[in-house]
């Protein structure tokens, strides 16, 4: 079954990420979803020619972002709390073209302690992987996020996505 997963983040105050926010101008506006048959998370976009580096070509940073993303979204998907990215892994296997539409899919690896491995991979249009990532995110306390992001962000709506 596939699933759109809601991004219950677009109603914290102050909140503009780059990768998700559907009201961020600048940003991505990537939309998620969940492949619960294969537990894994997806986006599928097709990059603008304002984000290559070279002429065609997704500027690597972007790449990074896209990864980042998924990941985040696949970790918060299953264990429902705020990570914190630990280690981004990136090997640009292929050109990522701006030409043609890409998908970018998450799966858990395993969940250490605190710390959730996900692999990434950005597809290109003919499902052929051109770059490959490994992003390890850290379930913070909650006393570490409201240090970070303030504690008068989160109404208790929002309290239930954070670990003691």
């Amino acid at each position: 079954m596939i699933r759109e997963i809601e991004n219950v983040f677009a109603k914290l105050q102050g909140y503009r990420c780059f990768g998700c926010d559907p009201t961020n101008d600048l940003g991505l506006k990537i939309r998620l979803f969940a492949d619960d048959e294969k537990e894994e998370i997806f986006t599928m976009i097709k990059p603008e020619d304002r984000l290559s580096g070279f002429p065609g070509i997704l500027h690597g940073g972007i790449q990074c972002v896209l990864i980042d993303e998924v990941a985040f979204w696949t970790m918060f998907d299953r264990i429902k709390k705020i990570g914190v990215t630990v280690r981004v892994e990136m090997e640009f296997l292929n050109t990522v073209r701006t030409s043609s539409p890409i998908e970018v899919r998450g799966k858990i690896d395993k969940i250490e302690g605190r710390d959730v491995f996900i692999n990434v991979d950005i597809l290109n249009d003919r499902n052929g992987i051109c770059t490959r990532g490994r992003v390890v995110y850290h379930i913070a306390k909650k006393e570490t996020v409201f240090k970070i992001l303030g504690k008068e962000r989160f109404t208790s709506g929002f309290l239930r996505y954070l670990e003691d």
